[in-house]
């Protein structure tokens, strides 16, 4: 009776806590119609800061108060909440289906380097679609989509230099995030394959584009009341693995990835020989920083890739963009990819050429001057008008750089990893674990109540000049670009004295972030203005209650200063 007690309060107190992380700025509504909307785009300017930018030490200390309460409820729950049977201890792991990236570090391109590139891509939107079948990766809502605003698709690139060392893949999904389990699925099926095609892979990469109206990819806005209530029964009497009531939840996450797994395949079949180009875009007349904090001139710049094949057969672009695609709201009940579905459709009209959008470091970061005043356009038209127009100006943005005068890059590619222990401590994800809400990998340690997850990071450089750095968190753009562009702005006072991460890569290499990458572990915002429910409560701000902790930043950045040593 005491155990039964006690496992009902940890379910109660579960709900509580997690349905407080719910994030309370949520995306704008969007609107539908053609592309000639710039007579109908409404002012927007930048943003008035944050209230913490002023907040006074008494309220400081309040909300601190209320983050001890919290993070000890928060631990009681997730010590007392049944672990998975399924749960591997850390001292088991042999370092399954991770990658280290290539074995050598070149500087200039060897006899014989060429580029070669393929591209695929494929919609994971399964055939069996229909109105309340699947649900929104949103929230905790349990948002059935209703219907089809636009596709949710899987895109690969497929990169080598003919060196020998081993290709780099990227996938990109449409969807809020990706677990670390469901990357190693792949990697695991693509690396079987690729070795009876005698065909070396040195690196590979499933990211998430962000998207808010896209298909739930992790799980946790699939059936999560229903989870939490039954996963604990579940975990402690190892039952349930066929549950009807998450058939088709299970059914879609299976789509997904062997979806996944055979686009990467058609991608890499598809690589041919061709030149790579690059410019650096700005982007700041369209993006802004919703806190206020961070100035026009400090908003990351966009990097544009542009493959051309030998053959003159379609080629493709790139680009890494620091803005949410939060154009077109899940509260719709319709799918969308968002304004990356635009942009491909524009590029594609304008040049016949394949799209791959890469999410930037974002953190509050989101689209301005960009939302179409819908009462001017007939009802028709209105909805997904400024989801429409936000991707024909980014894909104008692009187009329009691409005026011959990018850079031809050397066909020289490298790509390092690295995996580390790190031990949350904002028991948040844990427990999301626990509850079955996502299936990022967690594993046991000797001490019950301290848990590990692992952290892989990564750099990809191309020809000498442009490099992404590869981090499994959603970045700020200030832990990637450097605490100045915020000014002193911190919740404890403190300085945060780490080196910004774009000042890393080797010298003459324009550094970009590719964040969400190989799993999905929540927000990274600096250390010393992490505040828990501080934020949540005093701006509205939910990040910090959705990360792994008031450390994570100095590990990511540590972490990666480790990495890119080897690569000087």
């Amino acid at each position: 009776m005491k155990k039964t007690c006690m496992r009902s309060i940890a379910v109660l107190l579960s709900l509580v806590l997690l349905f407080a992380a719910l994030p309370t700025v949520s995306a704008a509504d969007g609107v539908y119609g053609p592309y000639d909307y710039e007579a109908y785009a409404l002012e927007d300017g930048q943003s008035d800061p944050i209230r913490s930018a002023s907040m006074s030490s008494l309220e400081k200390g309040f909300y601190n108060l209320l983050n001890r309460i919290a993070e000890g409820l928060l631990q009681i729950v997730t010590a007392i909440y049944p672990t998975p049977a399924s749960w591997q201890s850390i001292d088991s792991y042999q370092g399954e289906n991770f990658l280290p990236g290539r074995e050598t570090y070149a500087t200039e391109a060897a006899q014989g380097n060429a580029w070669y590139l393929g591209y695929a891509s494929n919609s994971i939107i399964p055939e069996d679609f229909e109105a309340g079948k699947y649900y929104i990766g949103r929230d905790l809502t349990n948002r059935l989509a209703q219907g089809v605003q636009d596709d949710n698709r899987v895109r690969a690139v497929a990169i080598d230099d003919n060196s020998g060392e081993g290709l780099v893949v990227f996938a990109v999904v449409d969807g809020l995030g990706v677990t670390s389990a469901d990357t190693r699925a792949v990697r695991a099926a693509v690396l079987d394959w690729a070795e009876t095609q005698g065909i070396k892979i040195a690196a590979l990469n499933l990211s998430a584009s962000h998207s808010h109206s896209a298909l739930d990819t992790q799980g946790v806005a699939t059936e999560s009341i229903y989870k939490i209530l039954t996963a604990s029964f579940k975990n402690l009497f190892e039952v349930g693995e066929d549950d009807p009531r998450l058939k088709n939840a299970e059914a879609f996450k299976e789509f997904y990835v062997n979806t996944t797994i055979e686009t990467v395949k058609e991608a890499i079949l598809d690589r041919q020989a061709g030149d790579l180009y690059y410019t650096q875009v700005d982007g700041s007349d369209y993006i802004k920083d919703k806190r206020g904090l961070i100035a026009p001139e400090d908003i990351p710049p966009i990097a544009s890739l542009k493959f051309v094949p030998a053959d003159g057969s379609e080629g493709i672009y790139m680009a890494d963009i620091s803005c949410h695609p939060t154009s077109f709201s899940a509260s719709h009940g319709l799918l969308s990819s968002d304004y990356i579905y635009y942009m491909e459709q524009r590029i594609q009209e304008k040049t016949g050429y394949h799209f791959l959008f890469i999410q930037g470091a974002s953190g509050q970061l989101a689209r301005m001057g960009l939302n179409v005043d819908e009462e001017q356009l007939p009802e028709e038209e209105r909805l997904g008008a400024t989801t429409r127009y936000s991707g024909k100006v980014f894909a104008d943005l692009i187009l329009a750089a691409d005026d011959g005068s990018m850079e031809k890059l050397e066909p020289v590619l490298n790509a390092k990893y690295m995996e580390y222990t790190f031990t949350p401590e904002n028991d948040i994800l844990v427990l999301a674990v626990k509850a079955g809400l996502v299936n990022n990998a967690v594993y046991t340690t000797d001490n019950p109540l301290e848990p590990v997850i692992l952290m892989e990071e990564g750099y990809v450089e191309l020809g000498g000049r442009v490099g992404f750095g590869i981090v499994p968190v959603e970045l700020y753009p200030e832990v990637f670009y450097g605490s100045e562009i915020i000014g002193d702005l911190s919740w404890d006072g403190t300085s945060w004295d780490y080196a910004a991460m774009v000042d890393m890569a080797p010298e003459g290499v324009d550094l970009y972030a590719m964040p969400l990458s190989n799993d999905s572990l929540g927000y990274c915002v600096l250390d010393n203005n992490y505040a828990f429910f501080g934020h949540i409560i005093g701006d509205e701000i939910a990040d910090e209650v959705l990360s792994l902790g008031g450390h994570t930043a100095s590990a990511v950045v540590t972490h990666f200063e480790e990495l890119m040593a080897a690569c000087q």
